[in-house]
Protein backbone atom coordinates (compact mmCIF):
# COMPACT_ATOMS: atom_id res chain seq x y z
CA UNK A 1 0.00 0.00 0.00
CA UNK A 2 1.45 3.65 -1.18
CA UNK A 3 0.60 6.92 0.26
CA UNK A 4 1.73 10.16 -0.73
CA UNK A 5 1.99 13.51 1.51
CA UNK A 6 3.44 17.05 0.57
CA UNK A 7 4.09 19.95 2.50
CA UNK A 8 5.85 23.60 1.59
CA UNK A 9 9.96 22.90 2.57
CA UNK A 10 12.95 24.96 1.81
CA UNK A 11 15.08 23.93 -1.70
CA UNK A 12 18.39 22.63 -1.30
CA UNK A 13 21.05 25.35 -1.89
CA UNK A 14 22.32 23.23 -5.17
CA UNK A 15 19.15 22.98 -6.63
CA UNK A 16 16.93 26.22 -5.67
CA UNK A 17 14.53 25.66 -8.38
CA UNK A 18 13.66 22.29 -7.65
CA UNK A 19 11.10 20.42 -5.75
CA UNK A 20 12.39 17.33 -3.12
CA UNK A 21 11.06 13.63 -3.30
CA UNK A 22 11.41 10.89 -1.14
CA UNK A 23 10.39 7.13 -0.74
CA UNK A 24 10.21 5.46 2.25
CA UNK A 25 9.39 1.05 2.36
CA UNK A 26 8.62 -0.06 5.87
CA UNK A 27 9.02 -4.05 6.44
CA UNK A 28 6.80 -4.41 9.33
CA UNK A 29 5.81 -7.63 10.38
CA UNK A 30 2.35 -7.62 8.53
CA UNK A 31 4.22 -8.12 5.79
CA UNK A 32 6.22 -11.10 7.37
CA UNK A 33 7.20 -12.35 10.76
CA UNK A 34 10.62 -11.95 10.64
CA UNK A 35 10.48 -8.17 9.67
CA UNK A 36 11.39 -6.11 13.15
CA UNK A 37 9.34 -2.99 13.54
CA UNK A 38 11.35 0.66 13.76
CA UNK A 39 13.85 -1.17 12.46
CA UNK A 40 15.80 -1.11 9.33
CA UNK A 41 16.83 -4.01 7.62
CA UNK A 42 19.41 -4.56 5.08
CA UNK A 43 16.62 -5.95 2.88
CA UNK A 44 15.07 -2.78 3.52
CA UNK A 45 17.89 -0.91 2.74
CA UNK A 46 18.53 -2.27 -0.48
CA UNK A 47 14.92 -1.80 -1.89
CA UNK A 48 14.70 1.95 -1.24
CA UNK A 49 17.94 2.28 -3.06
CA UNK A 50 16.02 0.04 -6.03
CA UNK A 51 13.29 2.36 -5.79
CA UNK A 52 15.29 5.46 -5.68
CA UNK A 53 17.03 4.38 -8.73
CA UNK A 54 14.04 3.22 -10.58
CA UNK A 55 11.99 6.56 -9.98
CA UNK A 56 13.79 9.33 -8.28
CA UNK A 57 17.17 8.98 -10.02
CA UNK A 58 15.80 8.84 -13.63
CA UNK A 59 13.86 11.91 -12.74
CA UNK A 60 10.47 10.25 -14.06
CA UNK A 61 8.92 13.47 -11.85
CA UNK A 62 9.02 16.80 -12.57
CA UNK A 63 10.78 18.34 -10.02
CA UNK A 64 11.06 21.92 -11.33
CA UNK A 65 6.67 21.72 -11.36
CA UNK A 66 6.81 21.41 -7.42
CA UNK A 67 8.65 25.07 -7.12
CA UNK A 68 7.08 27.77 -5.35
CA UNK A 69 9.41 30.23 -4.90
CA UNK A 70 12.52 29.58 -6.13
CA UNK A 71 15.37 29.92 -3.29
CA UNK A 72 12.72 29.84 -0.88
CA UNK A 73 9.49 27.61 -1.20
CA UNK A 74 9.07 24.22 -3.21
CA UNK A 75 7.02 21.25 -2.63
CA UNK A 76 7.87 18.22 -0.75
CA UNK A 77 6.76 14.91 -1.87
CA UNK A 78 7.09 12.22 0.31
CA UNK A 79 6.03 8.17 -0.87
CA UNK A 80 5.31 5.71 2.06
CA UNK A 81 5.19 2.34 0.97
CA UNK A 82 3.85 -0.39 3.40
CA UNK A 83 3.92 -4.21 2.45
CA UNK A 84 1.18 -6.08 3.32
CA UNK A 85 2.22 -9.52 2.35
CA UNK A 86 5.76 -10.42 1.28
CA UNK A 87 5.41 -13.15 -0.81
CA UNK A 88 8.35 -12.48 -3.02
CA UNK A 89 9.31 -9.93 -5.52
CA UNK A 90 8.65 -6.85 -3.16
CA UNK A 91 10.79 -4.20 -5.40
CA UNK A 92 8.29 -5.05 -8.50
CA UNK A 93 4.95 -4.66 -6.31
CA UNK A 94 6.63 -1.55 -4.46
CA UNK A 95 7.86 0.10 -7.32
CA UNK A 96 4.35 -0.15 -9.28
CA UNK A 97 2.40 0.91 -6.25
CA UNK A 98 4.52 3.97 -5.62
CA UNK A 99 4.17 5.09 -9.67
CA UNK A 100 0.74 4.31 -9.36
CA UNK A 101 0.09 6.20 -6.44
CA UNK A 102 2.41 9.24 -8.03
CA UNK A 103 -0.13 9.25 -10.70
CA UNK A 104 -3.09 9.48 -8.99
CA UNK A 105 -1.98 11.88 -6.09
CA UNK A 106 -2.85 15.73 -6.57
CA UNK A 107 -1.45 18.51 -4.74
CA UNK A 108 -3.35 21.67 -3.59
CA UNK A 109 -3.09 24.92 -5.78
CA UNK A 110 -1.35 27.32 -4.92
CA UNK A 111 -0.98 31.62 -5.72
CA UNK A 112 1.49 34.58 -4.75
CA UNK A 113 -0.11 37.52 -3.37
CA UNK A 114 3.11 39.61 -3.13
CA UNK A 115 5.12 38.22 -0.67
CA UNK A 116 1.82 35.87 1.15
CA UNK A 117 1.46 32.55 -0.34
CA UNK A 118 -1.66 31.51 -0.53
CA UNK A 119 -2.19 27.73 -0.07
CA UNK A 120 -5.97 26.93 -1.72
CA UNK A 121 -8.26 24.31 -0.25
CA UNK A 122 -9.76 21.05 -2.66
CA UNK A 123 -12.70 22.72 -2.16
CA UNK A 124 -11.96 26.38 -3.45
CA UNK A 125 -9.49 25.13 -6.98
CA UNK A 126 -9.04 21.56 -7.72
CA UNK A 127 -6.11 20.30 -6.65
CA UNK A 128 -3.33 20.17 -9.77
CA UNK A 129 -2.04 16.51 -10.65
CA UNK A 130 2.36 15.59 -10.63
CA UNK A 131 3.27 16.13 -13.66
CA UNK A 132 5.50 12.52 -14.96
CA UNK A 133 7.92 12.59 -17.64
CA UNK A 134 7.68 8.94 -18.31
CA UNK A 135 6.53 5.84 -15.48
CA UNK A 136 9.58 3.33 -14.78
CA UNK A 137 9.11 0.16 -13.22
CA UNK A 138 10.76 -2.64 -12.17
CA UNK A 139 10.84 -5.80 -13.30
CA UNK A 140 12.56 -9.04 -11.78
CA UNK A 141 14.30 -12.45 -13.04
CA UNK A 142 15.39 -15.24 -10.67
CA UNK A 143 18.47 -17.23 -12.24
CA UNK A 144 18.87 -21.26 -11.90
CA UNK A 145 21.23 -23.32 -13.10
CA UNK A 146 23.96 -20.26 -14.28
CA UNK A 147 21.16 -19.46 -16.81
CA UNK A 148 19.99 -22.56 -17.86
CA UNK A 149 16.51 -21.80 -16.20
CA UNK A 150 15.22 -17.96 -15.73
CA UNK A 151 11.63 -17.30 -14.06
CA UNK A 152 10.24 -14.19 -13.99
CA UNK A 153 8.28 -12.91 -11.19
CA UNK A 154 9.50 -15.19 -8.45
CA UNK A 155 8.01 -16.05 -5.17
CA UNK A 156 9.45 -16.06 -1.88
CA UNK A 157 10.80 -19.70 -1.95
CA UNK A 158 11.94 -18.97 -5.80
CA UNK A 159 14.46 -16.31 -4.27
CA UNK A 160 15.92 -18.09 -1.46
CA UNK A 161 16.96 -20.94 -3.95
CA UNK A 162 17.95 -18.99 -6.79
CA UNK A 163 21.72 -18.51 -7.35
CA UNK A 164 21.00 -14.87 -8.61
CA UNK A 165 18.22 -12.20 -9.22
CA UNK A 166 18.33 -9.56 -12.11
CA UNK A 167 16.32 -6.35 -11.90
CA UNK A 168 15.42 -3.98 -14.51
CA UNK A 169 13.94 -0.47 -14.40
CA UNK A 170 12.30 0.06 -17.91
CA UNK A 171 9.51 2.40 -19.14
CA UNK A 172 7.00 1.87 -21.64
CA UNK A 173 9.04 3.60 -24.00
CA UNK A 174 11.69 0.62 -23.75
CA UNK A 175 13.99 2.53 -22.19
CA UNK A 176 16.66 1.36 -19.87
CA UNK A 177 16.01 3.35 -16.30
CA UNK A 178 18.01 1.46 -13.41
CA UNK A 179 19.79 -2.38 -13.09
CA UNK A 180 20.26 -4.48 -10.56
CA UNK A 181 22.56 -7.61 -10.43
CA UNK A 182 22.19 -9.63 -6.98
CA UNK A 183 23.87 -13.20 -6.10
CA UNK A 184 26.40 -15.19 -8.61
CA UNK A 185 28.03 -13.62 -11.29
CA UNK A 186 26.70 -14.71 -14.80
CA UNK A 187 28.16 -17.18 -16.84
CA UNK A 188 27.53 -15.37 -20.19
CA UNK A 189 26.54 -12.05 -21.02
CA UNK A 190 23.58 -13.10 -23.64
CA UNK A 191 20.89 -13.48 -20.44
CA UNK A 192 21.02 -10.03 -19.38
CA UNK A 193 20.29 -9.05 -23.37
CA UNK A 194 17.72 -11.81 -23.28
CA UNK A 195 15.83 -11.07 -20.15
CA UNK A 196 16.00 -6.93 -20.97
CA UNK A 197 14.53 -7.61 -23.82
CA UNK A 198 11.89 -9.89 -22.28
CA UNK A 199 11.90 -6.72 -19.06
CA UNK A 200 11.00 -4.37 -21.46
CA UNK A 201 7.37 -5.96 -22.94
CA UNK A 202 6.74 -7.03 -19.79
CA UNK A 203 6.78 -3.14 -18.45
CA UNK A 204 4.69 -1.82 -21.60
CA UNK A 205 2.07 -3.98 -20.45
CA UNK A 206 2.44 -2.97 -16.71
CA UNK A 207 2.10 1.18 -17.06
CA UNK A 208 -0.92 -0.08 -19.81
CA UNK A 209 -3.07 -1.65 -17.05
CA UNK A 210 -2.16 1.05 -14.56
CA UNK A 211 -3.10 3.87 -16.95
CA UNK A 212 -6.47 1.88 -17.37
CA UNK A 213 -7.10 1.37 -13.72
CA UNK A 214 -6.65 5.24 -13.38
CA UNK A 215 -8.47 6.47 -15.98
CA UNK A 216 -11.89 4.21 -14.71
CA UNK A 217 -10.91 6.12 -11.03
CA UNK A 218 -11.33 9.02 -12.22
CA UNK A 219 -14.36 8.14 -14.28
CA UNK A 220 -15.96 6.82 -11.12
CA UNK A 221 -15.07 9.69 -8.91
CA UNK A 222 -16.32 12.45 -11.84
CA UNK A 223 -19.38 10.46 -11.49
CA UNK A 224 -19.49 10.94 -7.65
CA UNK A 225 -19.41 6.91 -7.12
CA UNK A 226 -17.91 5.93 -3.96
CA UNK A 227 -14.64 5.02 -4.23
CA UNK A 228 -11.44 4.64 -2.76
CA UNK A 229 -9.32 2.60 0.41
CA UNK A 230 -12.48 3.01 2.56
CA UNK A 231 -14.96 2.11 0.17
CA UNK A 232 -12.85 -1.08 -0.53
CA UNK A 233 -12.65 -2.01 3.29
CA UNK A 234 -15.81 -1.75 3.52
CA UNK A 235 -17.22 -4.11 0.68
CA UNK A 236 -14.70 -6.88 1.33
CA UNK A 237 -12.68 -6.14 -2.29
CA UNK A 238 -9.17 -6.07 -1.18
CA UNK A 239 -8.56 -9.55 -1.13
CA UNK A 240 -10.89 -10.63 -4.37
CA UNK A 241 -7.96 -11.86 -5.89
CA UNK A 242 -6.48 -13.85 -3.19
CA UNK A 243 -5.39 -17.02 -3.90
CA UNK A 244 -3.43 -20.07 -2.42
CA UNK A 245 0.44 -18.98 -1.69
CA UNK A 246 2.06 -22.26 -2.63
CA UNK A 247 0.41 -24.02 -5.73
CA UNK A 248 2.98 -26.40 -5.93
CA UNK A 249 2.27 -29.92 -4.23
CA UNK A 250 5.02 -30.98 -2.45
CA UNK A 251 6.53 -34.50 -1.93
CA UNK A 252 6.51 -34.34 1.66
CA UNK A 253 2.40 -34.38 1.29
CA UNK A 254 2.77 -37.59 -0.10
CA UNK A 255 5.19 -39.37 2.66
CA UNK A 256 3.40 -37.42 5.51
CA UNK A 257 0.11 -39.29 4.26
CA UNK A 258 1.98 -42.73 3.58
CA UNK A 259 3.67 -42.48 7.07
CA UNK A 260 -0.18 -41.91 8.41
CA UNK A 261 -1.38 -45.16 6.80
CA UNK A 262 1.38 -46.99 8.39
CA UNK A 263 1.63 -46.16 11.31
CA UNK A 264 -2.82 -46.67 11.78
CA UNK A 265 -2.16 -50.17 9.72
CA UNK A 266 0.30 -51.05 12.51
CA UNK A 267 -1.94 -49.89 15.81
CA UNK A 268 -4.87 -51.98 14.58
CA UNK A 269 -2.40 -54.81 14.21
CA UNK A 270 -1.59 -54.13 17.52
CA UNK A 271 -4.75 -54.08 18.76
CA UNK A 272 -5.80 -56.90 17.12
CA UNK A 273 -2.93 -59.26 18.19
CA UNK A 274 -3.78 -57.90 22.24
CA UNK A 275 -7.39 -58.52 21.89
CA UNK A 276 -6.54 -62.03 20.44
CA UNK A 277 -4.48 -62.98 23.08
CA UNK A 278 -6.38 -61.52 26.00
CA UNK A 279 -9.34 -63.82 24.68
CA UNK A 280 -6.30 -67.19 24.72
CA UNK A 281 -5.47 -66.33 28.25
CA UNK A 282 -8.92 -66.22 29.68
CA UNK A 283 -10.31 -69.51 27.97
CA UNK A 284 -10.98 -72.36 30.48
CA UNK A 285 -8.11 -75.11 28.53
CA UNK A 286 -5.09 -72.55 29.32
CA UNK A 287 -6.79 -71.87 33.35
CA UNK A 288 -6.09 -75.62 33.86
CA UNK A 289 -2.81 -75.53 32.06
CA UNK A 290 -1.39 -72.39 34.09
CA UNK A 291 -2.98 -73.64 37.52
CA UNK A 292 -1.37 -77.31 36.90
CA UNK A 293 1.96 -75.65 36.27
CA UNK A 294 1.74 -73.46 39.34
CA UNK A 295 1.22 -76.24 41.33
CA UNK A 296 4.75 -77.61 42.66
CA UNK A 297 5.03 -80.40 44.98
CA UNK A 298 7.38 -79.84 48.21
CA UNK A 299 7.47 -83.23 49.91
CA UNK A 300 4.93 -85.77 50.35
CA UNK A 301 1.21 -85.09 51.06
CA UNK A 302 2.44 -81.46 50.69
CA UNK A 303 2.07 -78.96 47.87
CA UNK A 304 2.79 -74.54 47.42
CA UNK A 305 0.79 -72.32 45.02
CA UNK A 306 4.01 -70.45 43.27
CA UNK A 307 3.93 -67.91 40.42
CA UNK A 308 4.34 -69.24 36.64
CA UNK A 309 8.04 -67.50 35.80
CA UNK A 310 9.08 -69.68 38.58
CA UNK A 311 10.50 -72.99 38.21
CA UNK A 312 11.12 -75.98 40.63
CA UNK A 313 14.35 -75.67 40.82
CA UNK A 314 13.90 -72.17 42.40
CA UNK A 315 11.39 -73.53 44.83
CA UNK A 316 13.79 -76.43 45.74
CA UNK A 317 16.35 -73.84 46.32
CA UNK A 318 14.63 -71.92 48.64
CA UNK A 319 13.47 -74.46 51.04
CA UNK A 320 16.69 -76.79 50.85
CA UNK A 321 14.36 -79.77 50.60
CA UNK A 322 16.89 -82.30 49.49
CA UNK A 323 18.97 -81.05 52.37
CA UNK A 324 16.29 -81.66 54.36
CA UNK A 325 15.67 -85.07 53.64
CA UNK A 326 19.60 -86.03 53.89
CA UNK A 327 19.29 -84.58 57.61
CA UNK A 328 16.89 -86.70 58.49
CA UNK A 329 17.89 -89.83 56.89
CA UNK A 330 21.26 -89.46 58.88
CA UNK A 331 19.56 -88.42 62.14
CA UNK A 332 17.34 -92.23 61.43
CA UNK A 333 20.60 -94.13 60.93
CA UNK A 334 21.94 -93.15 64.42
CA UNK A 335 18.98 -94.29 66.00
CA UNK A 336 18.85 -97.55 67.73
CA UNK A 337 15.49 -99.47 66.89
CA UNK A 338 14.91 -101.53 69.99
CA UNK A 339 11.49 -103.36 69.44
CA UNK A 340 8.50 -101.65 66.87
CA UNK A 341 4.77 -101.72 68.93
CA UNK A 342 1.88 -101.16 67.06
CA UNK A 343 -1.60 -100.05 68.09
CA UNK A 344 -2.87 -103.29 69.27
CA UNK A 345 0.14 -103.88 71.37
CA UNK A 346 -0.42 -100.56 73.03
CA UNK A 347 -3.92 -101.43 74.10
CA UNK A 348 -2.62 -104.75 76.21
CA UNK A 349 -2.52 -104.85 79.89
CA UNK A 350 1.15 -105.71 80.48
CA UNK A 351 3.81 -104.17 77.91
CA UNK A 352 7.83 -104.94 79.17
CA UNK A 353 10.55 -103.21 77.50
CA UNK A 354 14.00 -104.58 78.43
CA UNK A 355 16.64 -101.55 77.80
CA UNK A 356 19.60 -103.65 76.73
CA UNK A 357 23.61 -102.19 77.99
CA UNK A 358 25.73 -102.67 81.03
CA UNK A 359 24.67 -99.38 82.77
CA UNK A 360 23.60 -99.09 85.95
CA UNK A 361 21.31 -96.73 85.64
CA UNK A 362 18.95 -98.88 83.44
CA UNK A 363 16.34 -100.40 84.87
CA UNK A 364 13.17 -102.27 83.04
CA UNK A 365 9.83 -100.44 83.26
CA UNK A 366 6.62 -101.86 83.52
CA UNK A 367 3.96 -100.04 81.77
CA UNK A 368 0.25 -101.08 82.05
CA UNK A 369 -2.63 -100.57 79.88
CA UNK A 370 -4.63 -98.58 82.42
CA UNK A 371 -1.96 -96.38 83.05
CA UNK A 372 -1.34 -95.29 79.25
CA UNK A 373 -4.99 -94.68 78.41
CA UNK A 374 -5.09 -90.80 79.28
CA UNK A 375 -8.63 -91.48 80.00
CA UNK A 376 -8.96 -92.95 83.39
CA UNK A 377 -7.60 -91.28 86.43
CA UNK A 378 -5.67 -92.63 88.79
CA UNK A 379 -4.01 -91.40 91.65
CA UNK A 380 -0.61 -92.50 90.62
CA UNK A 381 -0.61 -90.04 87.89
CA UNK A 382 -0.14 -86.48 88.52
CA UNK A 383 -1.08 -84.98 85.08
CA UNK A 384 -3.94 -85.31 82.61
CA UNK A 385 -4.99 -84.46 79.44
CA UNK A 386 -6.76 -81.03 78.70
CA UNK A 387 -10.66 -81.64 78.47
CA UNK A 388 -11.92 -81.86 75.00
CA UNK A 389 -14.29 -78.78 74.36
Amino acid sequence: MAQVTCEVQQPKATRPNEGLLFLNLELSPMGAPHFEPGRQSELGVQLNRLLEKCIKDSRCVDLESLCITAEEKVWALRVDINVLNHEGNLVDAASIAALTALCHFRRPDVTMAGELIVVHDPSERDPIPITLHHHPVCVTYAIFNKGEQVVADPTGIEERVSESQIVFGMNAYRELCGLHLGGSALSTSDIVLITASRAANRAAEVVETMKEALQEDSAARAEGKPIGFAEHTSNGKILALVHDRLSLQLDTYRIRRDADTLVTERRNAAVLCLKKHRSMSQSPENLMEEDAANVVSICKGSAELIPKEESNTTIDKKWNIKEEEEESEEDMSDIEIVKEVSFEDRLKEVVNIELSGDSEEEETVELRADVVSMDSKKKERTWYPMQKW
